[in-house]
C-alpha cells in the first residue's frame, strides 16, 4: 500500500537513469524516422530531377536537325530521335542494334560494310570518329550520304557504357556538289567558244593591220570586228547570268518594292528587243486593266525578259509569240506562249533549276541555262511563282502569277 512505499527506500539514481534511457529511446527514434522521412523525400527529389532532365534531354535531341542515335553494349538503342529515323527511313518502335544492321550500308565506292565497320558498332567498341560518310539503304531502296560523327561514354572500370553517334544528311550538299562541279565544267566549255572566236578575229585583225589595199580588205576587217564584238558580247551576258544567279541564290539581292503597272513593264521589255524579234510578238489582255503589283520593277522586268528571249530563242524565227495579261481571282496573271519545239514531260520538272538545261535546249541554243532559274528566283522573291505547260513539237506556254496590289 501507500505506507510500504512511503517506508521503502527510494533508488533515485536508478529512476532517473531509467528515464535518461527511456527518452532517450524515445528521441532516437523520432530521428531514425526524420532521417527516414528526408532520405525518402530526397530520393523522390533525384527521381523527379532524372525525369526533368530525361525530359529536357529528349526535348532538345528531338528538335536537333541531326540524326542521334545512343544504343547500350547490350545492343538495346536506349534513344532514337526523328531526325535519325527520318535520315535512316525507320518507322516508330523499340529499335535494337541487329535491326538498325540489317539496314544495308555502303562504302563510297559501292562496297558493302560489313558490321564491324558500322559507325554505331564502331562506337560500341570505343572509338572515336568524325566524318565517316558511308551510303545507307532505307528499307524503301533509296540512298542517302550519311556523314558519322561517334563517340562512347565509359563507367569506372574503363567499359563501354554508352554509344553515342550523330547523323548529318549528306544527300542534298553532295548533290549539289557535283552539279557545281558539272556546271563548272560546262561555263569553261560554252565560255571558251566565244572567246575562242573573239581572240581568232583579234589575231587576223592583227595579221591584216597593215594591209590597207582596198574595199574587200575593210569589208573582211569590219566583219571579224563586228563577229569579236557579238561574242564578246555572249561573254559578258554570260558573266551576268553568273553574278546574277549566285547573288539571288545567297539572297544578296534587296528589292525596292513599289507599285508596278505590268502591262507598262511587258511594253518597255518588248521594246528593248530588237526589230526582228519584236515584230514576232503580240501583247493581249483580258481587258480588265490596270494589272498592277508590288514590285521592284528593273528585277521584274529581268524575269519577263528572260521568259521573252527564251521563248524567241527555242521557236522558229518566223513562229510567233504571244503575251497575254489577265485577272485571275486575288492575281495579276502573265502568260508567255510561244510556238516552239516544246519540252519533253521528263525536264518539265526540272525546268527551272539552276545548271539545268534540255537536251533541245543545248542542240538548239547557246546560254549556261540560267535564265529562266533567274526569273523563278526573282519572282518568288516578290511572291508569286512560275509554271509551264508544254507540247513537244508545238510549244510552250510559260504562266508568271504574282499577287494583285492594292494602295492604301
Amino acid at each position: 500500500g501507500m505506507n510500504d512505499f512511503l517506508t521503502k527506500p527510494i533508488e533515485l539514481d536508478a529512476v532517473i537513469w531509467r528515464v535518461e534511457r527511456a527518452m532517450a529511446r524515445r528521441t532516437a527514434k523520432l530521428g531514425q524516422e526524420e532521417v527516414r522521412r528526408a532520405l525518402n523525400l530526397r530520393l523522390v527529389e533525384q527521381a523527379e530531377a532524372e525525369t526533368r532532365l530525361r525530359a529536357q534531354l529528349n526535348a532538345l535531341l528531338e528538335n536537333l536537325s541531326e540524326g542521334v542515335v545512343i544504343a547500350a553494349p547490350s545492343g538495346r538503342v536506349l534513344m532514337i530521335n526523328d531526325a535519325a529515323r527520318a535520315i535512316l527511313g525507320l518507322a516508330e518502335g523499340e529499335l535494337t542494334l541487329d535491326a538498325l544492321s540489317s539496314l544495308e550500308t555502303l562504302d563510297l565506292e559501292g562496297r558493302r560494310l560489313g558490321l564491324d565497320q558500322r559507325p554505331l558498332v564502331r562506337a560500341l567498341r570505343g572509338e572515336s570518329f568524325t566524318d565517316c560518310e558511308v551510303v545507307s539503304v532505307r528499307p524503301s531502296g533509296d540512298r542517302r550520304r550519311v556523314s558519322s560523327t561517334g563517340a562512347s561514354v565509359s563507367d569506372r572500370d574503363g567499359n563501354v557504357a554508352l554509344a553515342i553517334v550523330v547523323l548529318h544528311d549528306m544527300t542534298e550538299q553532295r548533290h549539289h556538289e557535283q552539279q557545281r562541279a558539272e556546271y563548272l565544267a560546262l561555263v569553261s566549255h560554252d565560255l571558251r567558244n566565244p572567246l575562242g572566236v573573239v581572240l581568232m578575229s583579234l589575231s587576223l585583225l592583227n595579221e591584216q593591220a597593215d594591209d590597207c589595199s582596198g574595199p574587200a580588205s575593210h569589208a573582211f576587217r569590219a566583219q571579224l570586228v563586228h563577229r569579236a564584238e557579238r561574242n564578246a558580247k555572249r561573254i559578258a551576258s554570260m558573266l551576268e547570268e553568273l553574278t546574277e544567279s549566285t547573288k539571288l541564290e545567297s539572297n544578296q539581292i534587296v528589292l525596292r518594292l513599289a507599285a508596278c503597272e505590268l502591262r507598262g513593264a511587258v511594253d518597255r521589255v518588248v521594246d528593248s528587243i530588237d526589230d526582228s524579234g519584236g515584230r514576232r510578238m503580240s501583247v493581249a489582255s483580258d481587258d480588265t486593266p490596270p494589272y498592277v503589283v508590288q514590285a521592284d520593277a528593273p528585277q521584274l522586268e529581268r524575269a519577263i525578259a528572260n521568259l521573252i528571249t527564251n521563248a524567241l530563242k527555242y521557236s522558229a524565227k518566223s513562229a510567233s509569240v504571244s503575251i497575254r495579261l489577265a485577272h485571275e481571282g486575288g492575281n495579276v496573271v502573265l502568260e508567255v506562249t510561244d510556238r516552239g519545239i516544246g519540252i519533253v514531260p521528263e525536264s518539265v520538272s526540272r525546268l527551272f533549276e539552276q545548271y539545268y538545261r534540255t537536251e533541245g535546249g543545248k542542240a538548239s541554243a547557246g546560254g549556261l541555262g540560267l535564265g529562266l532559274y533567274i526569273a523563278r528566283m526573282i519572282v518568288e522573291a516578290h511572291g508569286g511563282r512560275i509554271d509551264v505547260v508544254s507540247e513537244l513539237g508545238r510549244g510552250s506556254t510559260f504562266r508568271l502569277t504574282l499577287p494583285s496590289y492594292v494602295g492604301a
